[in-house]
């Protein structure tokens, strides 16, 4: 099981392509394998695929929103071809009306055909809200796994009140990839291992199921993203040095 980040983590400390490209090599020196991306900072398909090679990182995975994927979708397949990327996960969308979940669906069967064609997978990142049943009682989450792969946020799984190592166990099949995120019961996350979620049962749950990459992320890092995500690192470093227990 390979170790990912989001660089939406580090958003704070890229600011140009020069940024982008320093931030990666840092990132790979603190022991990150891949990277999924969350923009480009200006730079062409060709210049990330570039600043890939420079800095030894393989491209997992990209974000982009509903509105772009309805919008965007050429532009997101170039790039995606470009750096090597084998899945595109949608980052978010409203889920809280039928006209919502039918949105979603008609856009990501476009998207799945575009992709699947060059060998890129389709998936969906949840957060808290996709875990709320609507007025017929089924949950959108699993409206949406009915047409696409899934990305779970493990900390927004936990703060809606669902265990994530059991929803990954559940939901083996349907699952792409997975965020490994922390944090407290409030909505507010934090880096690795410095909050309340099971990070421990998570990634023997991720290995269980054969997890090939598991994606690092933190919406608001403190103080900085570099340092935080460190410290992310750091723990799972000296989580994996422990005697494993059963899950």
């Amino acid at each position: 099981m390979k170790i990912g980040l989001q660089l939406y983590s580090v958003r704070d400390c890229i600011h140009s392509g020069e940024d982008f490209r320093k931030v990666l090599k840092e990132v790979k020196g603190m022991g990150y394998e891949g990277v999924e991306f969350a923009g480009y900072a200006g730079l062409t398909p060709e210049e990330i695929k570039d600043a890939l090679d420079e800095s030894g990182l393989i491209a997992v995975s990209s974000h982009e929103s509903v509105d772009r994927l309805e919008n965007n979708l050429e532009e997101i397949i170039s790039y995606t071809l470009a750096h090597g990327a084998k899945i595109i996960a949608c980052s978010y969308s409203p889920t809280g009306s039928e006209a919502d979940l039918e949105r979603l669906q008609r856009v990501m069967e476009a998207a799945k055909a575009a992709a699947e064609p060059h060998g890129i997978t389709m998936a969906y990142h949840n957060h808290s809200h996709e875990f709320l049943p609507l007025p017929d009682g089924i949950r959108p989450i699993d409206r949406i796994q009915q047409f696409s792969r899934l990305e779970p946020d493990t900390y927004w799984v936990y703060h809606s009140g669902v265990s994530p190592a059991q929803y990954l166990l559940e939901h083996a099949k349907d699952i792409a990839l997975v965020h490994l995120k922390d944090g407290d019961e409030n909505g507010h996350p934090c880096a690795v291992g410095e909050g309340k979620n099971d990070i421990a049962d998570i990634l023997k749950a991720s290995e269980k199921i054969g997890t090939e990459w598991v994606i690092v992320e933190n919406d608001n890092p403190v103080p900085d993203g570099l340092s935080d995500v460190r410290r992310s690192m750091e723990w799972i470093k000296a989580a994996c040095m422990r005697p494993a227990s059963p899950l």
